[in-house]
């Protein structure tokens, strides 16, 4: 297992939100060099931590067109070869819920036709919601105000578009007064 710090934490954060943000970008907004990001990104991208960048799109571009899918096959490696299929989840040893992304009901109808698989349910998706994951990531790194050293999940804090993390309630709370007196102070 690769071992992650605090620096990879933040640039898979700042990624998530925005994943074309450039090595400059992310060098500004952690406040290291472009060289010690990239290096991270490397790192990262070397031990498939970031598997890719991409686009997410809009449930209301997708909504009419998915239906899920209960299916049974012993043979799982033919639906990696399904263009129509975008999502396979294992269930049980042999069953499948999957996503099918269909144009109409005629393809729908031909999709299973394929005989290595056995639908048991279809469920036509009527509304999609996507639900903003938050990260678990159980990584020792430093606190941004006292500098201890952070093993459980972090308090997580956005102010001006960086991201800092805090041990605990007191530093948080510690650092947003001290920047509420810095804002003060260069009015």
């Amino acid at each position: 297992m690769i071992k992650l710090d605090g620096i990879d934490l933040k640039i898979i954060y700042y990624l998530r939100e925005n994943a074309r943000m450039t090595v400059s970008e992310l060098s500004k907004k952690i406040g290291v060099s472009r060289p010690t990001i990239k290096t991270h990104l490397e790192k990262l991208e070397r031990n498939k931590i970031i598997k890719g960048y991409t686009v997410r799109l809009s449930s209301e571009l997708l909504k009419h067109n998915i239906v899920l899918s209960i299916i049974e096959t012993e043979n799982s490696k033919i639906m990696e070869k399904i263009d129509n299929i975008i999502e396979i989840n294992k269930i049980s040893s042999t069953k499948y819920l999957i996503k099918i992304n269909i144009n109409d009901f005629e393809s729908l109808k031909e999709f299973f036709n394929i005989n290595e698989l056995k639908i048991v349910e279809i469920m036509p998706v009527i509304e999609s919601m996507e639900k903003d994951i938050k990260l678990k990531i159980k990584v020792p790194f430093k606190c941004d105000y006292c500098g201890k050293v952070i093993t459980d999940e972090p308090m997580i804090y956005k102010y001006r578009n960086k991201i800092y993390f805090f041990c605990c309630r007191t530093c948080l709370r510690t650092f947003k007064k001290s920047q509420r007196i810095v804002d003060k102070m260069k009015k």
